[in-house]
This record gives C-alpha cells, structure tokens and sequence, in this order.
C-alpha cells in the first residue's frame, strides 16, 4: 500500500480552517451604531452563514487516515468518498449562503460573493482530485505512490489561499455578530478539537 504523508491530506481542512476563522475572531472597536434590531438581524444573518458553513468544515476536517487502510482499494475508496462528501458539502454550503438572503449589513453580501466564490473554486478542485483518483489503477503501486498525492496537488493549492472570511474580520458589526452567533460557536468547536 502506497503511503500517503497525513499533512496532504489535511489540507482541504487547513483551507476549512481559513475559511471559517473570521467567524470566530475578536475585532476591536464597537459595533456600527444602529438600532438592537439591525443587531439582531445581523446576528441571526451571520448565524445562518456559519450553519450553511458547518458541513463543510465538519467534512473538510474528517480526512480518511490512510495507515487505517487495510489494502489500497479501500484506500482509494476512503480518500474518493472524502473528496465526494467535502465537494457536496462545499455545494450545500454555498446554497445555505444563498438563503440566507441579503445581508443586514453594509458589505456583508460582498463578503459571502467572495466565500461563495472560493467554495465554487474548491468544490472543481475537489472533483478534479476525485476525478483523478477515481482512474487510479490500484493494481499498479507505482501508479498509486505518484497519482495519489498527485490528485490532491490542487487542493493543496488552495490552502495557500487568502481567507475569503477574513473580510469579515474587517466589518465590525458582523465580527460582533459571529460571537453571538450559535452557528459560529458550532464552527469554532468543530475547529478546535
């Protein structure tokens, strides 16, 4: 069975980690000062778009172990099904964003364009990477050593990418909501264990 270093596959949950770090990120200064009622939308917005986040960072964060695989079929199948469940969870998460509707608050909207953005971006690196695995022939192990890795190259990439949610570390009024915020919370359990 080829071996596989843990640290490329982590990779999609290193990008989930960027992705949801601006929802739990103190910014200082006070909130913008309008009524409670624009403050409880926001909250409840926020709340939303980390609820529509929590899958995907619950999926990206859940890498198959690949030492845990008995023979290299189910190590193909382990990694393909992981790549399957973090795509669709990137395509659930971008349609949770969606219903959220508009954002109470000024370049909130702006904020989830650039995260929707960044998860479409993902989700193609995701079928790519399984696309490429899925060909794998594993009968040949030199074809596994070099495919393997070779199929998530583009996730990694993507590791490397500025945080689409660190605007929101930007716009105080939607950091101080995602503190309120349960789904946030939710978020920053999940990465935390």
């Amino acid at each position: 069975m080829p071996r596989i270093t843990p640290p490329v596959l982590l990779l999609p949950a290193v990008a989930a980690l960027a992705l949801s770090a601006g929802c739990t990120t103190s910014v200082s200064g006070a909130p913008a000062a309008n009524s409670a009622a624009v403050e409880q939308g926001a909250v409840a917005w926020v709340d939303q778009i980390c609820g529509s986040l929590l899958p995907y960072v619950k999926s990206a964060g859940s890498p198959p172990k690949p030492a845990e695989a008995p023979d290299a079929k189910t190590l193909v199948e382990n990694i393909s099904g992981y790549l399957s469940d973090t795509e669709q969870s990137a395509g659930s998460a971008i349609s949770g964003m969606a219903a959220a509707g508009p954002a109470p608050v000024a370049g909130g909207d702006e904020i989830v364009d650039r995260l929707s953005s960044t998860l479409e971006t993902m989700q193609a690196s995701l079928r790519d990477a399984r696309t490429r695995i899925e060909k794998v022939d594993i009968n040949d192990r030199q074809a596994l050593q070099r495919e393997v890795p070779a199929a998530i190259e583009s996730v990694e990439r993507l590791a490397s990418a500025p945080s689409a949610m660190a605007d929101l570390q930007n716009n105080p009024e939607l950091a101080a909501a995602g503190q309120q915020a349960a789904g946030c919370q939710q978020i920053a359990r999940e990465v935390g264990r």
